[in-house]
């Protein structure tokens, strides 16, 4: 948290967006960095309980901090109807929070039983289960391999639909147990979280919400300003780096070349021993970012 705001926060007086609300933490902490009338913090979550939670305790008095709820994808929408058209800097803390892992009505984690459901927004029409239920064997076995990077994808989704096949409704303990006897040993539970977040990115298009950030941001941020992005899974942290500087890979003589930021992370930020002490699902974060360009046109 204190890399993040320290690199985000380069005008205290400045509009900053904290695009992952969630418990606030990040959100007080950029409210605390700020000083004088015409700073703003807003936050943003596609959770409404995280809206509401933020609404209930305010980081800072209204219209310092301001709350709504919002998609990557609907972030221009809900800056505006804010009154924002341009903003300092924003971060994104990808991923899931603790309250929500945590909550078994979730159906995010195996430890507890509950509804197949995943979605983060619930607006969204389809749960785990009912993507269970829609897809393939195939598109199951896809998915665990590119989302999850989970071993024996195939034989996954194979146990997935019988599961689904013998069972209504498919709770998160069915799934956990279709599964527990392909992975057997210590790494078990790192193949069980896995294949969990392999249906949750699905289920919520984290990807796609991704790549609408990213693209939004290069409109929002002014420049000079700042995008930064804690990422804990490689596909998401390889769309960040590519976002913040093409690879040498790329035609210099394409467009896909041309990038609006310079970054300001040579290497990624990985958490401290000492932070992961306190926090050990801090442990796969990784933080990238970029400064704006100066007379770049979107």
């Amino acid at each position: 948290m204190e890399e993040a705001v320290r690199l985000l926060v380069t005008d205290p007086k400045g509009i900053y967006v904290d695009a992952t609300l969630g418990l606030g933490g990040h959100a007080t902490a950029i409210a605390g960095a700020l000083e004088g009338e015409s700073a703003r913090t807003i936050g943003l979550d596609c959770d409404p309980r995280a809206v509401e939670h933020a609404n209930a305790a305010p980081p800072a008095a209204p219209p310092r901090f301001l709350a709504a709820r919002a998609r990557f994808s609907e972030m221009e929408a809900a800056l505006e109807a804010l009154g924002v058209s341009r903003v300092d800097g924003i971060l994104a803390d990808l991923g899931i929070s603790s309250a929500q892992l945590d909550d078994p009505a979730r159906g995010l984690a195996f430890a507890a039983d509950g509804p197949l459901d995943m979605r983060l927004d619930p607006t969204r029409t389809e749960t785990a289960e009912a993507l269970i239920r829609r897809a393939d064997e195939g598109e199951l076995a896809r998915l665990f391999s590119e989302l999850g990077e989970l071993p024996k994808s195939r034989a996954a989704a194979r146990a997935v639909r019988r599961a689904a096949a013998a069972h209504r409704p498919l709770t998160t303990a069915l799934l956990r147990d279709a599964l527990a006897s392909l992975y057997p040993g210590p790494t078990r539970s790192r193949r069980l979280a896995q294949a969990f977040q392999a249906l949750r990115i699905a289920v919520n298009r984290e990807l796609d919400e991704l790549e609408a950030l990213l693209a939004a941001a290069a409109r929002i941020v002014r420049p000079g300003g700042t995008l930064v992005v804690i990422a804990y899974h490689s596909l998401e942290d390889r769309m960040v780096k590519r976002a913040f500087a093409p690879p040498p890979s790329y035609d210099v003589w394409t467009e896909k070349a041309e990038t609006p930021w310079i970054p300001v992370t040579k290497k990624p930020i990985r958490p401290s021993v000492a932070e992961i002490a306190q926090n050990p699902r801090a442990r796969s974060a990784v933080l990238r970012a970029a400064r704006r360009k100066e007379g770049f046109a979107c």
